[in-house]
């Protein structure tokens, strides 16, 4: 059997492009970078958002289970905790607090 050998590649001369050709070019080169670059600011969006509810998540059950621990420490706090939190979630937190 012949070995067969790929035929060198053609190359053509570089045509000439017009400042119309180039300026399209260029602009669909963008409109791809700009696409990339709204890609990257929406993953770090959706991970910075990750990491913060799983920062409230861990924080929540670290002070539970604190409050489970020390329940003086529920009472204690309770007064300067419910400003923070909303309104339709006070009573689910003064709940949770008084089972501590």
């Amino acid at each position: 059997m012949m070995p067969t050998s790929a035929p060198p590649k053609a190359t053509k001369p570089a045509k000439p492009k017009s400042p119309e050709e180039r300026r399209a070019a260029l602009e669909a080169r963008r409109a791809k970078l700009d696409l990339r670059i709204r890609a990257l600011a929406t993953e770090e969006r959706e991970r910075r958002r990750r990491e913060d509810t799983r920062a409230k998540i861990v924080l929540g059950g670290a002070l539970l289970a604190f409050f489970r621990k020390e329940p003086f420490a529920a009472k204690a706090f309770m007064p300067r905790l419910l400003p923070l939190i909303a309104e339709r979630d006070r009573e689910m937190v003064v709940r949770l607090a008084d089972q501590a």
